[in-house]
């Protein structure tokens, strides 16, 4: 039997006393099973597509009592589809005055009826969806308000649904977020898109927040196009931004000292070479250790381990604002600066040997290093920072040449 259905039918009848089918007027012709000449019982006997009894008792009863009815039935056409229709019957009176027969008509409700089922049908999975969510699933009107929550929400964050639903959702975000997040929202309300992700901290009962990316988009009224409000469908990410930051510090910082790596002072050198407004000059030191190959080898690689964290901490704090320290492997630091003048970064490197100059405690023994020094200067668009690099290197090898613990610059 196919099941395409054709378009809608609707037939107009009316029977004589002995309940007989005397007129029928269909549209279009030729689908239903002939009405006229037979009974309505009979008729329903053989066009009903089911086995459901009730059917004809509710018609056999409404005939007998001479009563409106007005039943929902299956039926089989001629065509070969299943049809939903309506049966419809009024009694009407005779010429002496006297109910008698029955007026009424058939119309076909299979479109209605199956866009009633599928809207309950759509309506039942969305309420599995948003019930059985992990996602935080929300609405909320134009004034930024919630409306609806999934149970996922009041799971993750401990608040109830009665708490959250009526409150502005932005109360709920930690106060840095709160602008941005108000300001995403009235672009939805104004018919924008959002087509990235949104990233906000979202405030647990117990006070500590929780970082949520959040998918939204706007809801209109249907029949007007006006915004009514927008969906909110957000994710935890919490632990993916921790796993981020554990993976960034692992590409970027060094083991051993915690110092930041080759890889990330070499970008931060290409940033600064790139800053074509300023009028100071990028500038990187090389320091290579004197005398930390006998503490290794006489000490063992745990003490030079201890020596080179020692290093780094006295490293650091010899930093100005916006000074950067890196290890580069073994005993070799780098240090990227902006500087006025050759004068200036003297300053720095004269004060990172001095600050070495001094006795390091390891395993309560007092050991004594030195540190040689290549400094290399460059303004904007002069060189590249593979270039800058080399030039500092080579300057710190001319420094360790004089075996003096001093510093050299490129090219003289």
């Amino acid at each position: 039997m196919s099941n395409a259905i054709k378009p809608a039918l609707s037939a107009v009848w009316s029977t004589d006393a002995c309940d007989f089918c005397v007129t029928s007027q269909e549209s279009p012709e030729g689908l239903l099973p002939a009405l006229k000449g037979v009974t309505l019982s009979e008729w329903l006997e053989f066009a009903q597509a089911d086995n459901d009894a009730t059917i004809a008792q509710q018609l056999t009863a409404a005939l007998e009592m001479l009563t409106p009815f007005n039943i929902e039935v299956p039926i089989n056409c001629l065509d070969g589809t299943r049809r939903r229709v309506i049966l419809s019957g009024l009694p009407g009176y005779t010429t002496s005055n006297s109910l008698g027969h029955f007026n009424g008509f058939i119309l076909d409700i299979t479109g209605q009826r199956k866009a009633l089922e599928d809207a309950l049908r759509t309506a039942t999975e969305y309420r599995l969806l948003i019930e059985n969510s992990t996602d935080l699933i929300a609405h909320c009107d134009r004034d930024g308000r919630y409306v609806s929550i999934s149970p996922s929400y009041s799971e993750m964050i401990g608040y109830s649904v009665d708490e959250i639903v009526g409150q502005r959702v932005v109360d709920f975000l930690h106060p840095d977020d709160r602008v941005s997040a108000g300001d995403a929202l009235m672009h939805l309300f104004e018919g924008g898109v959002l087509p990235d992700v949104v990233e906000v901290r979202k405030r647990h009962r117990d006070g500590h927040y929780i970082t949520l990316g959040t998918k939204a988009c706007g809801v209109s009224d249907p029949s007007t196009g006006d915004n009514i409000g927008a969906v909110l469908v957000s994710r935890d990410i919490t632990h993916d931004k921790e796993k981020m930051r554990r993976l960034e510090k692992l590409a970027t910082r060094d083991t051993l000292t915690g110092l930041p790596n080759r890889a990330w002072v070499y970008d931060k050198v290409r940033g600064m070479l790139s800053e074509g407004e300023d009028l100071t000059f990028t500038t990187v030191l090389f320091i290579d250790l004197n005398g930390f190959k006998p503490v290794n080898d006489t000490l063992g690689h745990a003490a030079g381990d201890v020596l080179l964290q020692q290093v780094s901490e006295r490293l650091k704090h010899c930093m100005r604002s916006g000074d950067s320290v890196a290890r580069l492997g073994g005993d070799e630091f780098l240090i990227a600066a902006k500087c006025l003048n050759r004068e200036a970064a003297s300053a720095i490197a004269q004060r990172l040997i001095d600050s070495l100059r001094e006795p390091f405690v390891i395993h309560k023994m007092e050991v004594r290093i030195g540190a040689s020094i290549g400094i290399s200067l460059a303004g904007f668009g002069s060189v590249s920072v593979d270039q800058l690099f080399d030039h500092a290197d080579k300057a710190m090898y001319q420094a360790k040449a004089k075996r003096t613990g001093s510093y050299q610059f490129y090219g003289g």
